[in-house]
């Protein structure tokens, strides 16, 4: 596989400066939630708190093997809407001669995909940093 295509695979609209922001934001966040995963795996004990209730109090603790979960969820996801941009069935489901609108429309859909896809992993951010903040607290 070439570097051109790796790149492609991740930024599919090079020539939209704000699609790729948002790529380059996306990728941020994963290096950061790879980050918050590898101190917490190191620093945190075997039972950390995995669920909160709306107070933000740990509720129900696990294994510290559960934290994978705050990993590998968002990088699937980032990885399907890498995907689905890339194989432009978006604009390809908004493909008609009859309405001219539908161009702008496909345009739309996939902005909401970037925003979608950097919204998924920056949520992740912050279970794991407070999962992180909780377990942190558990050991005090």
């Amino acid at each position: 596989m070439s570097v051109n295509r790796i790149k492609l695979f991740f930024f599919p609209d090079p020539q939209k400066k704000n699609f790729v922001f948002i790529t380059y934001l996306t990728i941020s966040l994963l290096a950061i939630l790879l980050l918050e995963f590898i101190i917490a795996w190191i620093n945190l004990p075997d039972n950390v708190p995995i669920h909160f209730n709306l107070k933000g109090e740990a509720d129900h603790y696990g294994d510290k093997s559960s934290l994978w979960v705050l990993l590998i969820v968002p990088v699937t996801i980032f990885l399907v809407a890498s995907a689905l941009l890339q194989s432009n069935l978006i604009a390809l489901s908004f493909k008609s001669e009859k309405n001219p609108g539908d161009k702008q429309l496909a345009e739309e859909s996939k902005l909401m995909l970037y925003i979608v896809r950097a919204a998924v992993v920056f949520v992740f951010c912050i279970l794991a940093a407070i999962t992180y903040w909780q377990g942190q607290q558990t050991i005090s």
